[in-house]
C-alpha cells in the first residue's frame, strides 16, 4: 500500500508491478473516505481516462467504488483532454476530478491525477490526507465483488463548452484570413476532435495525423519534445505547411514545428507569445511562473511593467497563486501554461491556438517572430539535466540544500533562493538544484546569456551534489 505516493504530477507507476486494479482500489476507497470528510451533503466526482491501455478499465473500477460509497460519478463520453476536465469542473461546480493518466510516461505505465474542485491540481496537503487513509487500510484489504450502484453513475460530454471557451479567447477569424495552413500532431492522445476540429470547423486549412487512440503511441513517448515530433516535422514541409502544432496525450503541453520543419522550443516562443498578449491583445494583469522557468518571462512581463510571481515547480503552486494574484497567465515554462480565464491546468490544446494567433497578426514566420523578439530582449540559453539519487552524495546535498559550503570559482554569487530546492542568482546566470517529486532523481537547471556560461554552470551543479569517483 506504501507504493501509493502522489507527487509533483499525480501518482505514477508501472502497469501490473505498482500500478494495479487492487492499488486502484485501495485508492479509490481511501478517496471516497477523504471526499466525505471534506464535504457535506451530495458529493459530485468527475472521474476521466486517457488512450493508455487499461486507463477506462481502471476508471470503472473507481467508479464502482464511489457509487458502493454513495458518491456521484461523471463519466466522460470518451477519453477526454485534461484541460477539458479542469474547465468543466470549474465551470459546473464539481467537487472534483480524478484523471487516469500516465501523462508523458511510456505505454507500460499508467498513474492518476486529482483535480480539486477550481479543476486546479490537488495541493499535497490533500493528497498527503488521501496517503494517510491508505497507511491506515487494513493489510488484508479486498475488494468484494460487488456490482456498481447505476443510480451514481452518469455521463457527461464535457466538449462543447470546453470549445466554446476557447471560441471566445482565440480570433479564429484572423488566422482562417491569414491562410495559415496548419498540420495537427494529435499524437495518439486525447486532444483529437479538439485541436484539428476547431481549426477546420473555422475553415483554416489544417491537416491531422494520429489522430485515433492507440495504447503503445506508434513506439513514440507522447511527449511534445524534438523527438516525439519528427513526423510531423516531416510532414510539414512535405504538405508546405506554415507551422505543426502538437499536444501530448492528455492536452497539457504542446510542441510547434515551423515552416521549415525545425522544432521550437517551448521556452523560445513563450515570451514572445507574453509580449503579444500584452501588447496587442490588451490582457491585464501579471504573470506567474515556476522557478525553473526562463527568466526571459520576467523579463518581458516587467518591460511591459506587469508583476512576476515565482512559485515551486509544479502547476499546482501556480494554479493555487493564481486566483490569489492579480494575474492573467500562470506558466511552468517548457511545460505550458493556462489563462486565468479558463481551467487551472497547463493548456496545451489553447496555447498551439495562441501561438498560432500570433502568427496570423503578424503575417510572418514563427522564426521571424523568435528573431524579431530577441534582438529587443536578451537571448538566453538554457539547459537542464537529472542525477539519479544513487549518484548523489547525500553529505554533499544537505549542505548545499541549505547555502553552506557552496564553491563557486569563477562565478559572482549575488543570492540564494530557497523557493524550491536551492536556486542560486549569479551575474545575468542563474542555477537550481531540486529534488524531482515525480522521479528519483535530482534535476539540475541553468541558464544565462551566454552557451558556454550554461554549459560550466550545469557542470558546476553536478560537482555540488555528484559522488566522486575514486
Amino acid at each position: 500500500m506504501s507504493s501509493i505516493k502522489f507527487g509533483t504530477d499525480g501518482w505514477c507507476a508501472q502497469m501490473g508491478r505498482d500500478f494495479t486494479f487492487k492499488n486502484v482500489r485501495i485508492f479509490a476507497r481511501a478517496y471516497s473516505e477523504y471526499l466525505k470528510s471534506r464535504y457535506k451533503g451530495d458529493i459530485r466526482i468527475i472521474v476521466n481516462f486517457d488512450t493508455r491501455f487499461l486507463s477506462s478499465r481502471y476508471a470503472d473500477e473507481v467508479i464502482k467504488v464511489l457509487s458502493l460509497n454513495k458518491i456521484q460519478s461523471f463519466i466522460p463520453e470518451r477519453d477526454t483532454p485534461i484541460p477539458a476536465i479542469s474547465f468543466f469542473v470549474s465551470k459546473q461546480m464539481f467537487n472534483g476530478a480524478v484523471n487516469f493518466t500516465g501523462g508523458i510516461k511510456g505505454p507500460i505505465f499508467n498513474g492518476i491525477k486529482i483535480l480539486n474542485e477550481k479543476g486546479a491540481p490537488e495541493l499535497p496537503s490533500e493528497t498527503e490526507r488521501i496517503e494517510r487513509i491508505i497507511r491506515k487500510s487494513p493489510e488484508s484489504f479486498s475488494f468484494k465483488p460487488q456490482y456498481t450502484k447505476t443510480s451514481y453513475v452518469n455521463y457527461i460530454n464535457p466538449r462543447n463548452s470546453y470549445l466554446k471557451y476557447i471560441e471566445k479567447i482565440v480570433d479564429f477569424e484572423l488566422i482562417r484570413e491569414s491562410g495559415l495552413k496548419i498540420i495537427v500532431d494529435n499524437l495518439y492522445g486525447s486532444s483529437r476532435d479538439y485541436l484539428d476540429f476547431i481549426l477546420n470547423v473555422n475553415g483554416i486549412d489544417t491537416i491531422s495525423i494520429h489522430n485515433f487512440p492507440y495504447s503503445s503511441f506508434g513506439n513514440l513517448i507522447p511527449d511534445c519534445s524534438k523527438e516525439s515530433l519528427k513526423e510531423l516535422s516531416s510532414i510539414v514541409l512535405k504538405n508546405k505547411a506554415d507551422m505543426g502544432l502538437a499536444t501530448d496525450i492528455s492536452g497539457n503541453r504542446f510542441g510547434i514545428i515551423n515552416s521549415k520543419g525545425v522544432y521550437i522550443e517551448q521556452e523560445k516562443i513563450l515570451p514572445p507569445l507574453i509580449e503579444y498578449l500584452i501588447k496587442e491583445r490588451k490582457m491585464k494583469g501579471g504573470v506567474i511562473k515556476s522557478v525553473s522557468a526562463t527568466e526571459n518571462i520576467r523579463n518581458v512581463a516587467e518591460h511591459y511593467l506587469r508583476k512576476v510571481h515565482e512559485c515551486p515547480v509544479g502547476f499546482k503552486y501556480l494554479a493555487d497563486e493564481m486566483d490569489r494574484r492579480k494575474v492573467f497567465i500562470a506558466l511552468e515554462g517548457a511545460n505550458g501554461g493556462t489563462l486565468h480565464a479558463g481551467g487551472k491546468i497547463r493548456d496545451g490544446i489553447l496555447f498551439n491556438l495562441l501561438i498560432s494567433e500570433m502568427a496570423a497578426f503578424y503575417g510572418i514566420g514563427l522564426d521571424d517572430i523568435i528573431e524579431s523578439f530577441y534582438s529587443r530582449f536578451p537571448k538566453l540559453f538554457k539547459s537542464e539535466i537529472e542525477v539519479r539519487v544513487q549518484n548523489i552524495d547525500l553529505k554533499k546535498i544537505d549542505r548545499v540544500l541549505s547555502g553552506k559550503g557552496i564553491k563557486t570559482e569563477g562565478f559572482n554569487l549575488l543570492k540564494f533562493d530557497h523557493m524550491d530546492g536551492i536556486k542560486i542568482y549569479f551575474d545575468n546566470s542563474w542555477l537550481l538544484i531540486r529534488r524531482s517529486g515525480t522521479e528519483d532523481v535530482f534535476r539540475i537547471y541553468a541558464e544565462s546569456n551566454k552557451r558556454k556560461t550554461t554549459t560550466d554552470l550545469i557542470k558546476l551543479g553536478r560537482d555540488l551534489i555528484e559522488k566522486r569517483e575514486k
